[in-house]
């Protein structure tokens, strides 16, 4: 019996963006084999081999870059202008899945929930690994453990309260039983909870560190919401991963000093203060208002000098927070230029930074060969304006391991290959963006 060969896929003739940080490569090639990158470079250099089944997409004109990861999102919120997360768990479970595949078809193939609702995220998960729906990748920490916090009604499914090591212990295991892939803590106050202060530490040192050993008993990271600084000093002795929004963190140089030497990421989440307060936002409870705008330029600070300092940056959006909105994810590379990224450590931060930060990067974030084709092809230069990827209509193709899974409904699907076309995929009925 002759086996059969796996055909090839090339994509030929574009500039290629690999996320390395490298300059960008016109005239590129990419070929793709079993869903992996076979070949990346410059079109010259790369030949099928006698009897290699090949098919080829032309895409001339168009920029190509690794699909973009967004490391702190929750699919179960919806962007309401209060940010309560209630109501009926099937009804969530559906809109969970709308909101996976609006992320997909920004141009987001990866992504990481940093607090579910009653585990709904675990069934929305295996549904797309099952191939029954397109999907971004998802990493999923369950629900998020915290002190005994307002947050639990606020935020219903969301929350798992733990007082004390010993409860924290058993928490933590609850959420990896589940299948979590981090662990989330709460080690300060947030903004978007009724009655807690943002710089107020929550859980303290000997919590942390039992999470921490939890979670690494599995090979799990620890992400700590952590927006004050004495809060990030404790998850940061405490070897998190990554540390979320880092508010205050320019208040402390010697931590972010411990920071870049350790490699603890921070994930930055920009978008959810620029999305509140520009424009219209009606509906917005005062208190969410005055603690958004009380932060918002100290986040702004800590990333400038995290940057400085050499902290590694991942990108995150807090979608979908107050009309931070599924499927608008990309704008936070806006705003992280915003805070002093250059378009391309803005593009880096949203892949290969991002994949290093899930520990994910031997197999996903750059377009090199081995890696996942996992890519986005977008018909504007992004280095020439980062809004370019935020703008849907910029994404002309969405591909996850060498297959396309999402397009936009007005891009002509003559000269695609049907060969490349995923079982389960987008190209319709998506919602216009939000104005504003």
């Amino acid at each position: 019996m002759v086996e059969k060969v796996a055909e090839t896929a090339v994509l030929r003739g574009m500039t290629l963006l690999d996320g390395t940080g490298r300059a960008p490569l016109e005239h590129a090639l990419l070929a793709i084999r079993a869903g992996r990158i076979v070949y990346a470079g410059d079109a010259a250099g790369w030949q099928a081999q006698p009897g290699e089944p090949v098919t080829e997409l032309d895409l001339t004109g168009r920029y190509v870059l690794p699909g973009l990861i967004d490391c702190h999102v929750h699919l179960a919120m919806d962007g309401a202008a209060d940010s309560k997360l209630q109501g009926d768990q099937g009804w969530s479970a559906l809109l969970m899945l709308k909101h996976a595949q609006n992320t997909l078809a920004a141009g987001i193939t990866t992504v990481r929930d940093v607090g579910g609702r009653h585990g709904l995220e675990f069934a929305v998960r295996q549904a797309i690994q099952a191939g029954l729906w397109a999907g971004p990748r998802m990493a999923l920490s369950g629900k998020l453990l915290s002190i005994t916090s307002a947050g639990t009604e606020y935020y219903d499914g969301m929350y798992r309260e733990a007082d004390g090591p010993d409860e924290v212990r058993k928490a933590a295991r609850e959420q990896l039983k589940a299948g979590a892939d981090w662990i989330k803590v709460l080690a300060t106050g947030a903004v978007l909870t009724p009655g807690e202060r943002p710089g107020a530490v929550q859980y303290g040192p000997d919590e942390l560190r039992v999470a921490v050993e939890e979670a690494a008993k599995l090979g799990k990271p620890v992400a700590a919401h952590a927006h004050g600084i004495q809060g990030i000093r404790n998850a940061v002795a405490a070897g998190v991963r990554t540390i979320e929004h880092g508010t205050y963190l320019h208040q402390d140089e010697r931590t972010m000093a411990e920071m870049a030497e350790r490699g603890i990421y921070l994930v930055p989440t920009l978008k959810t203060g620029f999305d509140l307060l520009s424009g219209d936002r009606p509906g917005v409870p005062d208190w969410i208002h005055e603690k958004m705008q009380a932060t918002q330029e100290d986040a702004l600070k800590s990333v400038r000098r995290a940057l400085e300092l050499g902290v590694p940056i991942a990108m995150g959006t807090d979608a979908a927070t107050p009309y931070n909105f599924h499927g608008e994810n990309a704008m936070e590379l806006v705003w992280m230029a915003e805070a002093g990224l250059s378009p391309m450590q803005a593009i880096v931060a949203a892949t290969v930074s991002a994949a290093r930060a899930l520990g994910w990067d031997s197999w996903l974030g750059t377009l090199e060969p081995g890696k996942v084709a996992d890519l986005i092809v977008v018909t504007a230069n992004p280095l020439a304006n980062l809004r370019t990827l935020a703008d849907r209509r910029n994404i002309a193709l969405v591909m996850q391991d060498g297959k396309i899974v999402a397009r936009p409904p007005f891009i002509n699907a003559d000269g695609i290959p049907e060969s490349l076309l995923a079982g389960a995929w987008l190209c319709c009925g998506l919602p216009e963006p939000h104005a504003g």
